[in-house]
């Protein structure tokens, strides 16, 4: 058999999946050393506009958390602050937050990204809502650390992708990221 180029024909095929993007934005104090929030803001205001224009049929959400979780509507994003009260990171309940939105607008790839300078100090066991201070400076919360993790492997379970953007160095809070990533197979990004 013999081919030459004009018996081709090329056809293009436009791949398109849809996901739903859960951010999740650390607003706890520590956020407001070296200018964390702000970049962590642009962040999260770049990613909603490259998804509505360039992915439209996307579902995109973004999640705050200090000692709280609640979700944060696009059009108060602009305005949002970091909480300057609280001081705690409750990253399990911004997680049992994205589960939920997750649930609500299914795709067959959702994901969670995390925005964070720091590891869990806050956490719900059952319904009480409890906070740790870290053992000593750059230490981790040992139960909180604990309870994000579980809510971190049920999460894998689901098939939810966890990518972490780590804006701190210290070996102890690094060490909490990687366990995590390690957990859910997700990607870590650590930054300067």
């Amino acid at each position: 058999l013999r081919l030459v180029r004009d018996d081709l024909e090329v056809h293009e095929c436009d791949f398109s999946t849809q996901t739903t993007t859960v951010l999740l934005l650390d607003m706890s104090w520590s956020m407001s050393w070296a200018g964390r929030f702000p970049a962590a803001k642009r962040v999260a205001l770049a990613l909603d506009h490259l998804i509505r224009t360039r992915f439209p049929r996307d579902r995109f959400f973004v999640v705050g958390f200090s000692t709280r979780a609640r979700e944060l509507p696009i059009h108060e994003l602009p305005l949002a602050r970091w909480d300057m009260g609280d001081p705690f990171t409750n990253l399990q309940e911004g997680l049992l937050l994205a589960e939920r939105l997750v649930t609500r607008h299914p795709s067959p790839s959702p994901q969670v990204l995390v925005i964070t300078d720091g590891q869990p100090t806050a956490y719900f066991q059952g319904r009480e809502l409890r906070v740790e201070w870290p053992m000593g400076f750059g230490g981790v919360s040992p139960h909180a650390v604990a309870e994000t993790l579980k809510t971190v492997r049920r999460l894998t379970r689901r098939g939810i992708t966890i990518n972490t953007f780590m804006l701190d160095d210290s070996p102890e809070l690094v060490g909490f990221v990687e366990r995590m990533t390690e957990i859910n197979k997700g990607r870590s990004f650590f930054t300067s």
